[in-house]
């Protein structure tokens, strides 16, 4: 076999449950095509939407990738970690937002594989069935907005 064959099966191998869609996405999309929008983001007033996103994504050493820009912004406005049972939680609560799209139910599908967070999913759905729904906000809209305002309107504690 092709050494570089054997060094992408390695690598498809050591990707996590979601892993795989990011790696697809880069190969795709490349894995530059958003800096410069990550540098504006950064430039950008402090405590506003694309600014704080910037800044978690920095933390976290991540970038924006294509097509989930706006998944990074549901994590900031609705305050949920970059963690796999975090982002389980997420979709359950998107689902009640009403968010019905195949990549939403094929994240929330994972849950299987998370016993801790079952309890949890049926308050998160129910949460999000409460809220404005967030489901067509995207980056653009609302990244020279100060934060807080766009939690008061979409985040979980915000609107009823």
């Amino acid at each position: 076999m092709n050494l570089n064959i054997l060094l992408h099966i390695k690598h498809l191998n050591t990707l996590k449950a979601t892993g795989w869609i990011i790696w697809a996405l880069e190969k795709i999309y490349g894995k530059t095509t958003l800096d410069p929008k990550l540098s504006i983001l950064r430039n950008l007033e402090h405590e506003t939407v694309g600014r704080e996103l910037a800044e978690m994504l920095d933390e976290k050493g991540y970038r924006l990738i294509p097509k989930f820009e706006n998944h990074d912004l549901k994590h900031i406005i609705l305050e949920y970690q970059m963690t796999m049972q975090d982002e389980i939680r997420m979709q359950a609560y998107l689902v009640g937002n009403g968010n019905r799209t195949f990549p939403c139910l094929i994240f929330l599908s994972l849950a299987v594989f998370y016993p801790s967070v079952w309890k949890k999913l049926l308050s998160e759905y129910k949460q999000g069935k409460r809220k404005k729904s967030i489901h067509y906000l995207t980056l653009n809209d609302c990244m020279e907005k100060p934060l807080q305002e766009i939690r008061k309107l979409y985040g979980r504690t915000g609107n009823k």
